[in-house]
């Protein structure tokens, strides 16, 4: 267990979808979610103005990245969904993809875990 001191900032956005999950009724028929990714960044120290990263650029990030990618948009059309099941630990991991390719918050900090909540009683994590 890592017990170096650390900043934990999360942004969060909601986003409106559709899948289909073959082979696992009753997922298996069209359906859709109000999804709420989140995602966590650590950071081991603060810059001059105190933060470990504005919020503002992670809003951003996560707005071009996650929300306009798939926000009313059926998953399985998208790449991967359209080669694996869009389910939510699947779609977890391929937003933590995403998010470690487009944004490091520099040396500093670095991305540790997106949620992505189906509603408000089912997440799946993704963290490597």
């Amino acid at each position: 267990v890592d017990l170096t001191p650390h900043f934990t900032l999360s942004v969060q956005c909601r986003l409106a979808s559709s899948h289909i999950l073959p082979g696992c009724p009753p997922c298996d028929r069209l359906h859709g979610h109000t999804w709420t990714v989140r995602a966590f960044w650590s950071f081991a120290s603060l810059d001059e103005h105190g933060m470990g990263a504005n919020f503002r650029d992670l809003k951003d990030v996560l707005r071009k990245e996650v929300h306009d990618r798939y926000d009313h948009r059926h998953l399985n059309d998208l790449p991967p969904f359209d080669r694996v099941a869009p389910t939510a630990e699947n779609l977890a991991r391929e937003v933590f993809l995403l998010l470690r390719e487009r944004f490091q918050p520099g040396p500093r900090g670095e991305l540790v875990r997106v949620e992505v909540w189906e509603g408000p009683e089912a997440c799946a994590a993704y963290e490597e």
